[in-house]
């Protein structure tokens, strides 16, 4: 699964990720194939994985599948399934593996998962470059690409590629129909692959 993932990824992402600008590409993915891939969500989860629940700057950080759906419950916010390339087994550690691999940089793996009218962190711009891909329902952007200009809407949908450059503000919602969403995030760092290992073998050292 991570091999066709990728492939189906590679061109569509490639020629693109220099833009400063966000850039949308439909069906990069045909949606019953994406929507079927395994996630651990829900009950579904690693007994180790977190998940946080996102209300504006404020991150609600729960493992436990039970406190998860109390907390929920209580305050429904977007949850968010973090580190899923170190915390939980699938194809997805994988293609976040492959990616940092070939652009030398870390990236990190997260699921965001969301119902209509939930909360969630608001407007905010991110510390990394966002390969998104919507895996299931709908998922409605508000992205400013620059940062006094007028906002751009694009709506996402299952099999859909967003890719949100570093540093550009952003305000996202589930729309209702179908109220549902869950898309994969795979964070690009500036972080190089060599500095993260030359920082492992000093620490080892006695």
């Amino acid at each position: 699964m991570a091999s066709s993932f990728l492939a189906g990824l590679g061109p569509a992402i490639w020629p693109r990720l220099a833009s400063e600008r966000p850039v949308h590409v439909p069906r990069v993915f045909e949606p019953t194939w994406i929507s079927d891939l395994h996630l651990p969500l829900g009950a579904g989860k690693a007994a180790n994985q977190t998940v946080a629940l996102a209300d504006d700057t404020a991150f609600h950080r729960e493992s436990h599948e039970d406190a998860v759906t109390r907390a929920y419950q209580d305050r429904p916010r977007t949850r968010i399934y973090e580190s899923l390339n170190v915390r939980s087994d699938g194809w997805f550690s994988l293609v976040a593996l492959r990616l940092a691999g070939m652009l030398r940089r870390q990236v990190v793996c997260a699921a965001y998962e969301s119902q209509a009218a939930d909360r969630n962190l608001g407007a905010h711009d991110d510390e990394w470059l966002g390969v998104i891909a919507q895996m299931r329902g709908v998922k409605r952007w508000l992205m400013w690409p620059e940062s006094n200009g007028v906002p751009v809407e694009t709506v996402t949908r299952v099999g859909d590629v967003l890719i949100l450059p570093r540093g550009v503000k952003h305000e996202v919602s589930t729309p209702d129909p179908p109220g549902y969403s869950v898309h994969l995030l795979f964070a690009v760092t500036d972080k190089p692959i060599e500095m993260q290992r030359e920082e492992s073998h000093g620490a080892a050292r006695p």
